[in-house]
């Protein structure tokens, strides 16, 4: 029985390494961030390397070892236990619908994981609460009101003219992370995505 279990063992360490094959990546990231800013950096890198292929997780929190994951993009203060790289700096920015920017009078939305960002005109005021960064920017680009974003997220927005920014950026408690435990993180082929997302 236990020769029989460390064979199993084996198989599955077999199995594993296939799905990690150097052109496979599994990634785990929030939707909001694929859509205003990974999405793009994947497919320039896949220009670079026609071979890659990607399995995307709408998830920041997926678990390494459950989903088989090669790297994880977190809204967070800092990469724990794991290792990890800070994409761009840790900035927050205030955005309206163009046209639309009331101010201080505009009301506020609120997302799940603003808990380091400081409210514009009082939570009191908050119009709407929603679960993530993308929706609050969604709802200020709608007319909703006035949402305090990450930066990164907010920046393609912005320069598309979809919301415009209240004012400069500001300093944030939190950023994305790109995130692996260190025996993924070694890999060559996360390196060289890594290299990649951190270059552009």
């Amino acid at each position: 029985p236990l020769r029989e279990g460390f064979l199993h063992i084996e198989e599955s360490v077999r199995a594993m390494q296939a799905g990690q094959a150097s052109h496979r990546y599994t990634i785990a990231a929030p939707r909001d961030f694929f859509e205003a800013w990974l999405g793009a950096r994947l497919a320039s890198f896949r220009e670079a390397n026609p071979q890659v292929q990607y399995t995307l997780l709408d998830s920041e929190q997926a678990d390494f070892a459950e989903a088989n994951l090669d790297l994880a993009l977190r809204w967070t203060d800092g990469p724990g236990d794991l290792e990890g790289v800070k994409l761009g700096e840790a900035l927050k920015v205030t955005v309206a619908a163009p046209g639309e920017a009331g101010g201080q009078s505009a009301p506020l939305i609120r997302w799940a994981g603003d808990g380091g960002q400081e409210p514009v005109d009082g939570e009191a005021d908050a119009i709407l609460h929603v679960g993530d960064a993308g929706q609050a920017l969604a709802a200020a680009a709608a007319g909703l009101g006035v949402a305090c974003v990450p930066a990164l997220l907010a920046q393609s927005w912005i320069e598309s003219g979809r919301v415009e920014s209240l004012g400069p950026a500001q300093p944030a408690q939190r950023s994305y992370w790109l995130t692996a435990p260190a025996p993924q993180w070694r890999q060559k082929k996360v390196r060289a995505l890594v290299a990649h997302l951190t270059a552009v």
